[in-house]
């Protein structure tokens, strides 16, 4: 009787892991990030297949990121170098995607969900997979979210299943979240391209990666001080 109480415990307590995990992963993915940008981009101005890949793509790190989280989170704390490098590699990455929305020209938009993707599947999850994984807020969110469970007797990570469970959240929160943003975009496709400014949106989206290259910066400036 014992060990079957002792058994559910620990299956509530991995099911609540993962519903935690989701949670904290899905809430953290609300912020105007440089991957959710893309989603929308892709829903808008491609299709709906298109925008999911890319939410694939970027949900991937979340896993790697949450996994040197549980396991690693020592070593990257003290290496400030490996910190350094993801912010400048990152700023880089979004100069670079904000160059190529800045000269982009607006064409001809016709509202499709089914249409074949113009590239090739790898690629465009690669595409959101590399806007996320070069993220450098993410480990340090992870290590966070993983110091406050292990403060909270219920969502302790005491098991390789516990660990399991976490990461597998992580990952599975961020994607629910890319998959109803893609989903609501291409619902109100018509709508929302309809108050758009295809002459300045991609100007707009070109701002606002550099804007979020200039916080990275100022970030990197305030932690290196």
């Amino acid at each position: 009787m014992r060990e079957s109480l002792t058994l559910l415990i620990t299956m509530l307590s991995i099911i609540s892991i993962f519903l935690a995990s989701c949670l904290m992963s899905f809430v953290g993915s609300l912020q105007l990030g440089p991957v959710n940008l893309f989603v929308i981009n892709s829903a808008l101005h491609e299709n709906q297949r298109t925008a999911f890949l890319v939410a694939i793509g970027g949900s991937l790190p979340e896993f790697i990121y949450c996994t040197l989280a549980v396991y690693a989170n020592h070593f990257f704390q003290k290496s400030l170098l490996f910190q350094m490098v993801f912010h400048y590699v990152f700023i880089l990455i979004l100069i670079g995607v904000a160059v190529v929305f800045w000269t982009k020209k607006p064409g001809v938009i016709k509202v499709q969900s089914k249409v074949a993707n113009s590239h090739s599947d790898l690629k465009t999850i690669f595409k959101g997979f590399t806007l996320a994984f070069f993220n450098p807020q993410l480990l340090p969110f992870w290590m966070f979210v993983n110091v406050f469970f292990n403060s909270i007797n219920f969502l302790q990570t005491k098991s390789e299943w516990h660990n399991f469970s976490f990461i597998l959240g992580s990952g599975f929160g961020a994607l629910t979240f890319l998959i109803l943003l893609t989903i609501f975009v291409n619902k109100y496709k018509l709508q929302l391209l309809t108050y758009i400014n295809s002459r300045f949106y991609f100007k707009a989206l070109s701002f606002l990666f550099i804007a979020i290259a200039i916080q990275q910066l100022f970030l990197l400036a305030y932690n290196t001080k």
